[in-house]
């Protein structure tokens, strides 16, 4: 009975399997079955797939870190660009400033240099053919410390090592065919430490005296110090002008610092280590002369001019030696007579 019912029971399944092999609708059933389960199947990935895309998305746009610390990378490339175009911009200037105030230094030397070696004796008892003098009182020389001098200057005593600028009027005297001329140069405001140095010149009549061409220099230096009358009668060289210094030398190429004769006079001013009064007469000329000329760049000297007292203008003309140019040089006189030296 059991052997039957396992039998027929096998029977109805094989019959049941060869039905559903065989019939189309049956066998597209279990087709869209299958792909409907595949389809399920393959729904995770393609959300994942969403996902990630989504994800993409929104990381390539920028976070406020990243942000910060482009913009602070955008300032030091910045910063760095503008020092250094401060930098050239600044060595331009002092390049361009070098430049005038050369171009100025030695125009004004060679015109010297001309005129010194052009001196020429008058040969006359009272004319003077050469004349150097500091400025009269209550002038002082100015005393500049010098850069990387040790130890710094102490406020009320005067500097450790310093350059001493001195400010001079000089007269010399040539002659030209039958004609005496007279020269002078003028430093103004001399108290003040910085001035403007003007040339003064005057002809001589035929056969008149040379002795009245220093006169009338000494006239005008006497209304310009004492009456503060204009230089009217003088022409404007150049601004800028701390130190103009003469030094005057003999035969033997050495400095007068001491008397000759009644025709050689050199008075020596020893607080100061220079020569304050040379006066030259009759046939006596100097055998070689050594001019020293300082000028201040011209933003400086601008600078001094804004200043609204004397006082400020001194001290911060007194920190500027490092912006004074010297200019030094020293001219044979040709015409020198070597019997006015015994």
């Amino acid at each position: 009975m059991n052997l039957k019912t396992q039998i027929s029971s096998t029977a109805t399944v094989a019959a049941e399997v060869t039905r559903l092999t065989l019939n189309p609708e049956t066998r597209g059933e279990c087709s869209q079955g299958n792909d409907r389960q595949r389809n399920e199947f393959r729904t995770p990935h393609s959300a994942l797939r969403i996902s990630n895309r989504s994800a993409f998305r929104v990381r390539s746009a920028f976070s406020l870190v990243e942000i910060i610390v482009v913009v602070g990378l955008l300032s030091v490339i910045v910063l760095g660009l503008l020092a250094m175009f401060t930098q050239t911009q600044r060595a331009f200037r002092s390049s361009m400033t070098q430049v005038d105030v050369l171009e100025a230094g030695r125009a004004a030397s060679g015109l010297l240099a001309r005129e010194l070696g052009q001196i020429t004796p008058s040969d006359a008892s009272q004319a003077v053919n050469f004349y150097a003098a500091i400025a009269p009182p209550p002038y002082q020389p100015m005393l500049q410390p010098l850069p990387g001098v040790q130890p710094p200057p102490v406020p009320g005593y005067p500097p450790v090592n310093p350059r001493t600028n001195i400010i001079e009027d000089l007269f010399l005297l040539e002659h030209q065919n039958q004609t005496w001329t007279g020269v002078g140069y003028h430093v103004d405001t001399p108290n003040l430490g910085v001035g403007t140095l003007y040339r003064f010149e005057i002809d001589s009549v035929f056969g008149q005296n040379p002795m009245q061409l220093y006169a009338a220099y000494s006239n005008t230096l006497y209304l310009a110090y004492n009456l503060n009358v204009p230089l009217t009668n003088m022409s404007r060289i150049m601004d800028g002008i701390v130190h103009f210094k003469v030094r005057a030398f003999d035969t033997n190429g050495f400095w007068l610092t001491t008397n000759i004769n009644a025709n050689l006079i050199a008075t020596n001013y020893p607080w100061w280590g220079e020569v304050g009064l040379y006066t030259f007469r009759s046939n006596a000329v100097p055998a070689a002369v050594e001019l020293e000329i300082g000028i201040l760049e011209q933003r400086i000297w601008e600078k001094f001019k804004a200043l609204p007292t004397p006082v400020l203008q001194q001290q911060y003309l007194t920190n500027q030696a490092g912006h004074v140019h010297l200019f030094r040089q020293r001219v044979s006189i040709h015409n020198v007579d070597p019997t006015a030296y015994q």
